[in-house]
């Protein structure tokens, strides 16, 4: 009997699949999303002087040609944050009212380091198969999936169950300040909802298999100044002591510092659903760390297991330095040497803790000194560990329809920040996806950033699909629609 529904499942899914294929024109679509993509690549929004207008220009202009209403808000004239809305139809959303739900992209980039790159960053090009330039992955290509989804839900006259508010927002790389966190300060009503899709996840794979990880809750942004303190002088005649020697010295000392681990119900979670993927030796670990009544086995286990980068985010707080500076002359010995520590925080790791420990190495050094620059915003949201709800059923069931279905879908913990922090912040569920997760490099914020163009359409079929699941709207609706605009 078993194997009679399970074929009964695999022609179903093949039907469907086929069905789908017949009323949504992907050729189109597909065309439409990486025409979009080159564009916004094109027009250069990157930090520290994004002016986002210019690309909200563009979308705008896109959204004219569709007779798609437009908003736009902005605490400068050149940061542009546009909110379109597609309202529900009037009888489904009378019938069984449900929250809005949020699309969201960002439209700056990351600052351009144009020396490391050996395209131009700004000048999209395609090359074997690729998009290459600044913002493919990170996260233009979701300002040119959403798009490319806004129209045609518009230009079908799709009904819909819950409006949708498509977000194009600006300054995600700098802290939201004017950006979703503005429109949350000044226009909350605008974008009031229940439920959000974000950038954050990706498909990956581990232990031999596909994982579409899903970003369900992110760690905390901090960021802390390591000052050095030595003797300033002529370089021709140096002092006893010189702040690079020190600062450098400090750096090696917190390099050395070994973070304390720490187990949240989130990251067991996490780990239950990803051990059936895995080898022997690795499933061995995971059981140790899961189940072992001794303490000292699990803190190995769970050392074996942080040796692997990303899992190491999940287990522990993390310190990396990112900016280092001293004096502006070559002639001279600067008395004060500075570095920048970032530093990203489990969801429920205490700040004030945390910074106690990494002072704590330098408290008789008279020498060094450490100031918090930024620290978390509380309450920090925390995570769901059984992401239960309509959205991330929807989420799987659009895996399973357009990569695989053998694909596992698994909520995660994003070692970055995005705007998801602000969106929970105000009760809104939200998830992040996004395209396959590539270990060659051209990855966000890397140098000679690029996309594959079939990443890019996966990317928005998925999309697309968990739009359609979660507004409910099936393959006959989609059919009339179109019937009914010839």
């Amino acid at each position: 009997m078993k194997k009679f529904l399970a074929l009964i499942l695999f022609f179903l899914t093949f039907i469907l699949k086929a069905a789908a294929q017949e009323s949504i024109d992907y050729a189109a679509l597909n065309q439409t999303v990486k025409e979009h993509l080159i564009n916004l690549i094109n027009i250069n929004t990157a930090q520290p002087e994004p002016e986002e207008i210019y690309a909200a220009r563009y979308i705008y202009k896109v959204l004219n040609k569709n007779k798609i209403n437009w908003d736009i808000y902005r605490t400068e004239k050149p940061r542009a944050n546009l909110i379109a809305v597609l309202k529900a139809d009037k009888s489904a959303a009378e019938k069984n009212p449900q929250e809005a739900l949020i699309v969201t992209a960002h439209l700056d980039t990351s600052d351009v380091q144009g020396s490391f790159w050996t395209i131009p960053p700004t000048k999209a090009m395609l090359k074997d198969g690729r998009i290459y330039g600044l913002g493919s992955t990170d996260a233009k290509n979701y300002a040119a999936v959403n798009l490319t989804i806004l129209t045609w839900l518009k230009q079908n006259n799709i009904k819909l169950n819950r409006d949708i508010i498509f977000l194009f927002t600006a300054d995600e790389e700098n802290g939201s300040d004017k950006g979703i966190k503005f429109l949350y300060d000044k226009y909350p009503k605008k974008i009031k909802a229940g439920f959000a899709i974000n950038e954050g996840g990706g498909i990956i794979r581990n232990g031999g298999k596909e994982i579409m990880f899903v970003e369900a809750a992110s760690k905390m942004y901090m960021d802390i100044l390591l000052t050095a303190y030595g003797e300033g002088s002529h370089s021709a005649t140096p002092g006893q002591s010189n702040a690079i020697y020190k600062l450098s010295q400090a750096l090696s000392k917190i390099e050395a510092y070994k973070l304390p681990l720490h187990i949240t119900p989130f990251t067991v979670n996490f780990l239950k659903q990803i051990y059936p993927l895995q080898d022997e030796d690795a499933k061995t670990t995971i059981s140790i760390f899961l189940n072992s009544k001794d303490d000292d086995q699990r803190r190995q286990a769970a050392r074996i297991i942080s040796e692997d980068p990303f899992f190491k985010t999940q287990l522990t707080d993390t310190i990396s330095p990112t900016i280092i500076n001293s004096g502006a002359e070559a002639n001279v010995v600067a008395p004060e040497a500075y570095a920048t520590l970032n530093c990203r925080l489990l969801p429920d790791s205490v700040p004030h803790n945390f910074f106690a420990g990494l002072a704590s190495l330098f408290e008789n050094d008279d020498g060094i000194k450490l100031t918090i620059l930024e620290q978390p915003q509380f309450p920090f949201p925390q995570p769901d560990p059984y992401n239960n709800n309509a959205l991330f059923r929807a989420i799987e069931n659009a895996v399973w329809q357009t990569i695989s279905e053998d694909t596992l879908t698994v909520a995660g913990l994003s070692p970055a920040s995005s705007e998801s922090e602000f969106l929970r912040r105000h009760n809104v569920i939200t998830y992040g996806i996004g395209p396959r997760m590539e270990k060659d490099g051209g990855g966000p914020h890397q140098a000679d950033e690029n996309i594959s163009e079939e990443s890019l359409f996966e990317q928005l079929k998925l999309t697309l699909a968990i739009i359609l699941n979660f507004a409910r709207i099936k393959e006959e609706d989609i059919a009339e629609a179109q019937k009914n605009q010839e």
